[in-house]
């Protein structure tokens, strides 16, 4: 074997080794988040039966792939260990910094504002219809901050209602376009609230957040930009500020986009004239896109069909599929394969930046 094979099989362990820490890193945040939960319901950190199980599992993985059955146990009671180690050693806020009610607590999001929230120090109320209800204009009216994470069609009437109150904290929407929120978000700015617009882009169990974005938008209230800072500045994500009226076209091609690709991929896999199934695909470009469609479609479909629903740009966003499609198509017809090659170099961007 040459050398230049040697470099180029590290360089791919170097990649490996890269995304197994950040699986990880993941991994160990999501034992922090349960962690949360056990000290707020006054559950004890260790779980036999849970350690055992996770213990089997990770060892019936290993043993389907290979790995041997020495390795897997240790490799689950190093996991474990450190997940145990974490969570012993959460610190609970020092002090008070108030309360705070989420609007659509029960929702994915909503439960991770409320652990967010807990963790920053704030004693949080949870208003959702699926569950038990407070009083929303008393509630709103004297929290110190509080956060809107219902459904997008909804979101407007809710921000309307929690307007109604005259609140005097932090009010904040996380929904994923601002189309249908914007133009009561800044009728509230209007009225003196403090007010801001948020946009976590992540889900509920991405972590660890460092490694997160938290979009910020200016609905015309300084106060209310300066205590989202303040306020999610303790997450260690990433917060960048986006104008409120740039927000849904970029939300285009980050979410409609990359949706409507994989969504179309999806039905286009289902709709298969044979039954592919039959073939083993790990390791395919198959089977990684499949991963990524399966996980999209765990999402609500409530929110898939607004990201595309509700969105202006999202004509666009189809227009430039279709076109994307019909290239490709020319480009892998042209006998010398340099309209395809053209193509390809072309497309390396994929930021858009060279328009």
């Amino acid at each position: 074997m040459s050398e230049t094979e040697i470099a180029r099989l590290r360089e791919e362990i170097a990649s490996v080794d890269r995304e197994i820490v950040g699986l990880i890193a993941r991994r160990l945040y999501l034992a922090e988040q349960i962690g949360l939960e056990k000290r707020l319901s006054g559950q004890p950190v260790r779980a036999t039966e849970v350690e055992a199980q996770v213990a089997a599992r990770i060892e019936a993985e290993g043993t389907t792939r290979g790995v041997g059955s020495e390795f897997a146990r240790s490799l689950s009671h190093l996991l474990i260990e450190e997940s145990v180690r974490r969570q012993e050693t959460l610190v609970p806020p020092e002090k008070e910094r108030g309360t705070a009610l989420v609007v659509g607590g029960a929702g994915r999001m909503g439960r991770w504002l409320c652990r967010y929230l807990q963790t920053q120090g704030y004693r949080v109320t949870v208003h959702d219809s699926s569950g038990p209800q407070v009083d929303l204009p008393r509630a709103a009216a004297t929290a110190d901050v509080v956060a809107v994470a219902v459904p997008m069609d909804a979101a407007a009437s809710v921000l309307e209602s929690i307007g109604a109150a005259k609140p005097a904290g932090l009010v904040f929407d996380v929904a994923s376009l601002k189309t249908p929120v914007a133009r009561v978000l800044r009728s509230l700015t209007r009225e003196g609230r403090a007010v801001a617009s948020v946009h976590p882009l992540f889900g509920p169990h991405f972590g660890p957040l460092s490694q997160a974005t938290i979009l910020l938008s200016d609905c015309g209230s300084p106060a209310g930009m300066e205590r989202a800072r303040r306020l999610f500045r303790g997450s260690g994500a990433h917060l960048v500020d986006v104008p409120l009226e740039d927000h849904d076209e970029i939300m285009g091609t980050l979410l409609g986009l990359s949706h409507l690709t994989l969504l179309s991929f999806a039905r286009a896999a289902a709709r298969a004239p044979i039954d592919v199934g039959v073939v083993p695909t790990e390791g395919t470009t198959f089977a990684r896109v499949a991963s990524v469609a399966r996980g999209l479609l765990d999402d609500s479909p409530a929110l898939l069909r607004e990201i595309q629903a509700l969105n202006p740009h999202t004509p666009d966003v189809r227009r430039r599929l279709l076109q994307a499609i019909e290239e490709w198509t020319r480009a892998a017809a042209d006998s010398d394969g340099k309209a395809f090659v053209t193509l390809l170099d072309e497309s390396r961007d994929l930021g858009g930046a060279s328009r």
